[in-house]
């Protein structure tokens, strides 16, 4: 089975080789650097839902997004506006849809960023107080169409939708019937090709279909393979800490606390420390820089110098984030958040990859260069 399957996976690369050399991979959202970004992401669909939007089509595609997601609303699109980032008292909604009749929509839009403190109970009392009970609808937009944290959506209605089968399945629906406009055609390719790669989904449809009777034909060992993933990731995060956060600490004059084993399992509040060793005593740093795997509602990890006590120099923030934990900031991991779900698939393919690199300089990006940028970064401002 093994063999099959990795006989089409070297089918498939070939076959992407041959695509990239006829230019068929070219993705202007790619170069321009869309890939996890929510904001750009919310801009480009919001563009396209708009019927008054440049694309000239009228409310055609926000009419195929309504039955693509099955709205229940009622909304009439031809009257409909569409705003991103709409302020209100309860926050920044990603992608709000309003239309004469005081009916509304609401998208948050996660692509890898966590959940805000209640932020889809705040949404829904926003939509209550402005459209009344039943005349709105809530939907909550993720990759692979995961639920909201318990502390952002429980006890409200809302509806999980995902890029991997909503927004894919209304692209391609948008594609059908711009045949008359060649160039907003070829956007919608292109951001149909983004969102494919995006979301794991960039095998030809032939070799999918291959794979699946594959794994039909042998679906005892299959499903048992599928059984292990929660295992496998562990493996995949353990070898990772022991090589590769072992080697970038070391590198940077640090070592990592023992007690690895709550950072693997992802329990909550789980920590790596990365403890000072070559020069402690000229340090003027008060407390250990330190990975944090938030657990429940954020179900993320962020890095920062973790300290307990209150006269640490809260003037010198040289993260973005606030946190009584955190004097100094933190901030998400890698990129504003791409790789800092230490438990989804993402991530743990990106660790397999460094972990098989035979080098001590990893390249930009990777989860290993943020560390590693952080700990040369602490030690200019206090190792003296």
């Amino acid at each position: 089975m093994l063999n099959s399957v990795n006989a089409i996976f070297r089918e498939e690369k070939v076959k992407k080789e041959e695509s990239l050399r006829r230019g068929e991979r070219f993705n202007m959202f790619q170069v321009c650097g869309v890939d996890h970004y929510e904001v750009m992401h919310s801009a480009i669909i919001a563009s396209f839902l708009n019927p008054k939007g440049n694309h000239g089509q009228m409310d055609i595609f926000l009419k195929a997004f309504m039955t693509i997601v099955d709205d229940k609303t009622g909304i009439e699109t031809s009257s409909s506006s569409v705003s991103t980032e709409y302020v209100t008292n309860e926050g920044r909604i990603d992608i709000l849809i309003e239309d004469k009749n005081g009916k509304g929509v609401i998208i948050e839009n996660k692509v890898y960023a966590a959940d805000q403190w209640e932020q889809l109970k705040r949404y829904d009392k926003f939509s209550k107080d402005k459209y009344g009970e039943g005349n709105y609808t809530i939907y909550y937009l993720t990759l692979d169409k995961h639920a909201a944290s318990g502390e952002s959506g429980k006890g409200i209605n809302y509806t999980c939708i995902s890029y991997k089968e909503h927004i894919l399945n209304w692209i391609e629906e948008c594609i059908k019937v711009s045949a008359t406009t060649p160039l907003i055609r070829e956007t919608l390719i292109q951001y149909s090709n983004h969102i494919k790669q995006l979301t794991n989904q960039d095998m030809g449809t032939i070799n999918k279909e291959k794979l699946v009777e594959i794994l039909k034909k042998n679906l005892s060992e299959a499903v048992n393979i599928l059984s292990l993933e929660s295992e496998i990731r562990k493996e995949v995060r353990r070898a990772y800490i022991l090589k590769v956060l072992t080697k970038v600490a070391g590198k940077n004059g640090y070592e990592i606390d023992e007690n690895i084993e709550d950072f693997i399992n992802m329990k909550h509040d789980a920590i790596i420390s990365f403890r000072n060793i070559s020069e402690p005593k000229v340090s003027s740093l008060n407390g250990n820089f330190v990975l944090k795997w938030y657990g429940g509602t954020s179900n993320s990890v962020c890095y920062g110098i973790m300290t307990q006590k209150a006269e640490s120099p809260k003037d010198e923030k040289i993260w973005p984030l606030n946190d009584e934990l955190f004097p100094y900031g933190k901030k998400w991991l890698a990129n504003s958040g791409r790789y800092c779900f230490w438990d989804r698939n993402p991530t743990i393919i990106q660790m397999q990859t460094e972990i098989e690199l035979e080098t001590d300089d990893y390249p930009d990006g990777s989860i290993a260069k943020e560390i590693s940028d952080q700990l040369k970064l602490i030690r200019e401002k206090f190792i003296k």
